[in-house]
């Protein structure tokens, strides 16, 4: 069974991918990843590769047949030893009546849990240049050590039984993964696919399905799905919601598992962005009076304005670093009500108290004698996205600057995150951000190499503007 007429429809690969190639070479295409494990084998992880199909040749001097033809390597490493390494040929579909199909592919590596770095380059064999695209990403694998856990939710993009079984095979389906997470109009189902791994020798739960907001985590009641699941070692469930009539949105997809007593044994969720041209969403009354600024110290409203820099548009943060001195403290007052009330209308103060916590959070960890704590890089990181699943921290290397990397498994519409800090005097303590692969942060290819730069006296700090996320 199709979710999606593939000849009518291709990715927007370019509008929100979790990981992409696209570099100066044609070829593109759009990585994932998930995990699962075997009871009495191990973890594994699947790898995801989505070709774009536009963007391939479909021709070459070594065969007659219209056909993309992509070389894949696959490195696998851990503390730069090599761990695995697959090198194979994907193959496209035959072009027929010439339509360009995308296609995928899916390769498994079993791993321990720790942190990896995956290499992989492509390079399109029937291009004469063939340009190699390269894509290094660090992955984290999580252990499945409790009594009762789940792998990651997969979504998946199409399904069919399966009559011979292969790489997508999964209880008795060929599930073939939803790669870029984005929904179009055209789709009217989310169907999704995880495994409940149980250690008891039997176990009764309840299994809790259900859609939320991404901005608020609010629960659609009309996305709620239960069941009661007697575990195996190993429980596959395969399950969609119809989302014909969801509104436009960023959402979670939330999995919980619950005992008898209904109390939370271990939960998953993951984030897909829906487009619906459809639907037209029911905003709430945001014209309602709230109060926001109630207990909050006249002296002080300057100090929590400026605290609300690390989530601000563009316009926003204009007004906020410097436009805000030209306004009455009536106004500042009316500015900070409007900036809460247009992102979350009656929820605003909910949101707000939330906010503010984070704020003072932030403050203790990062401020110091020249910034508070939500101007510093690590502050600004820290409410825009989080707190990270990992931190590596290099404060006494011989050679290099102090430095830190901060790594989430994944935060707004991005996995495998990557943040990395360093700091290049002793006098603040205040650690700068060098490099990032969050899209609209500072990438900086060379970060390895400037770390490096302490011995000669350079100057490599980079620019504030540059850093900040625009």
């Amino acid at each position: 069974m199709s979710l999606i007429n593939h000849k009518k429809i291709v990715w927007a690969s370019v509008f929100f991918l979790f990981m992409s190639f696209s570099v100066k070479a044609e070829l593109q295409a759009i990585f994932n990843y998930k995990q699962f494990q075997i009871p009495g084998k191990g973890i594994y992880i699947e790898n995801y590769l989505s070709f774009v199909s536009s963007s391939l040749k479909y021709k070459s001097k070594e065969s007659s047949v219209l056909q993309a033809r992509v070389l894949v390597t696959q490195i696998l490493k851990r503390n730069d030893s090599i761990v695995d390494f697959k090198k194979y040929n994907v193959l496209g579909p035959e072009l027929v009546d010439s339509v360009a199909i995308d296609f995928k592919d899916q390769q498994r590596f079993f791993v321990e849990p720790g942190v990896y770095e995956l290499e992989i380059q492509l390079v399109d064999l029937n291009s004469p240049l063939k340009v190699p695209v390269e894509l290094n990403k660090f992955l984290t694998i999580r252990a499945f050590d409790s009594q009762t856990t789940l792998s990651d939710l997969e979504l998946v993009d199409y399904f069919k039984k399966t009559t011979e079984r292969n790489e997508f095979s999964k209880s008795g389906y060929d599930l073939y993964p939803l790669i870029s997470n984005y929904i179009p109009t055209e789709v009217f189902k989310l169907a999704f696919y995880f495994e409940v791994y149980n250690k008891h020798s039997s176990r009764k739960v309840l299994v809790k399905e259900y859609i939320e907001t991404f901005y608020g985590n609010k629960l659609l009641p009309n996305y709620i799905k239960r069941s009661v699941k007697e575990l195996k070692e190993t429980t596959p469930i395969f399950h969609a919601f119809d989302i014909e009539k969801l509104p436009s949105g960023n959402y979670n997809l939330v999995v919980e598992i619950r005992d008898e007593k209904n109390q939370l044994v271990t939960s998953e969720k993951v984030f897909f962005q829906r487009v619906n041209t459809q639907v037209v969403e029911q905003k709430p009354d945001t014209a309602k009076p709230i109060s926001l600024t109630y207990d909050l110290p006249q002296d002080s409203l300057d100090y929590f304005l400026e605290a609300l820099v690390p989530i601000a548009n563009t316009l926003e943060y204009k007004v906020l670093t410097g436009g805000k001195s030209t306004l009455s403290d009536e106004l500042k007052e009316q500015y900070f009500v409007n900036f809460w009330q247009t992102r979350y209308g009656v929820n605003a103060i909910a949101e707000w108290e939330k906010y503010r916590k984070k704020v003072a959070e932030v403050e203790e960890l990062f401020g110091n004698s020249v910034k508070p704590g939500y101007m510093t890089d690590m502050g600004r990181v820290y409410i825009k996205y989080g707190k990270p699943n990992d931190k590596v921290e290099k404060l006494n290397e011989q050679g290099t600057y102090p430095y830190v990397i901060w790594h989430y498994y994944q935060t707004q519409n991005r996995s495998n995150v990557l943040f990395v800090f360093y700091h290049t005097s002793a006098v603040t303590q205040d650690f700068e951000l060098i490099h990032s692969d969050m899209p609209g942060e500072i990438t900086n290819r060379d970060w390895k190499y400037l770390l490096n730069m302490r011995v000669g006296g350079q100057d490599n700090r980079v620019d504030e503007d540059a850093r900040r996320m625009r």
